[in-house]
């Protein structure tokens, strides 16, 4: 199967250097397409590396967004998409490139519009959370299942596999992290035929993640949204 993978990239360097060398290992190059989406105000060794990164590998390439924060970043790397099947995931190894076979697989044998790397299914874990941090997150998953009435398990981890026309026709008004959750429960809401697939958690050893209290506040926004707003204003106009 032919996927394209955006990954985004900010302030990484060894573990970006690492997610596209585990990447190449286990896909084959002429299948895959991986865009390196990073900003003009990504840290200068990150620019480097990405830049390295494109000289070295045939099917890589550098997209550097026009907009601010993460929305922008895959969306204007999605109109460079080439591929039926898209994957957007970070560079930090919190999303680890090992389970992309998996979501492939998945999709070899249905016809899946999503699959989602789950921290909480059977044989999904965390390591080096924190306990707060775990009840928190535990919470937020419990909160989506009851909204959207689903026995899903995972709404804001940012590592999904996607038909890419689903992703494109979708209507997205959130800028920052909070698109990662509307970018799931936008589709779930319209039907999509959604599975899991398990993923073994493990912190960024580098870099510094910028979500904190205030944007976890901010994911209640399209929570609540997109749960009562009429269908046909979550796809684009025709």
């Amino acid at each position: 199967m032919r996927v394209s993978i955006i990954v985004l990239a900010f302030n990484e360097v060894e573990s970006l250097k690492k997610t596209i060398a585990e990447l190449q290992q286990l896909l084959l190059p002429e299948r895959t397409q991986i865009i390196l989406a990073t900003s003009k105000s990504a840290t200068s060794e990150c620019l480097k590396v990405c830049q390295e990164l494109e000289m070295e590998f045939a099917n890589v390439i550098v997209n550097f967004q026009r907009e601010p924060f993460v929305a922008a970043a895959v969306l204007e790397s999605l109109a460079l998409v080439k591929n039926d099947r898209v994957i957007y995931m970070s560079s930090d190894l919190e999303t680890p490139p090992s389970v992309v076979p998996l979501m492939l697989a998945e999709c070899e044998y249905f016809d899946w519009d999503i699959v989602v790397a789950s921290r909480w299914v059977t044989g999904g874990s965390f390591e080096g959370y924190g306990r707060a941090k775990y009840l928190v997150s535990w919470s937020a998953q419990q909160i989506c299942r009851v909204i959207y009435t689903t026995r899903l398990t995972e709404f804001t981890y940012g590592f999904r596999l996607y038909k890419t026309n689903l992703l494109r026709e979708l209507y997205f008004r959130e800028k920052k992290h909070p698109f990662f959750l509307e970018s799931y429960i936008i589709p779930l809401r319209l039907g999509a035929k959604i599975t899991e697939v398990p993923v073994n958690w493990k912190p960024r050893l580098e870099g510094k993640s910028v979500v904190n209290l205030v944007t976890l506040i901010q994911y209640l926004r399209p929570l609540i949204r997109v749960r009562f707003m009429q269908k046909r204003t979550l796809r684009k106009s025709l």
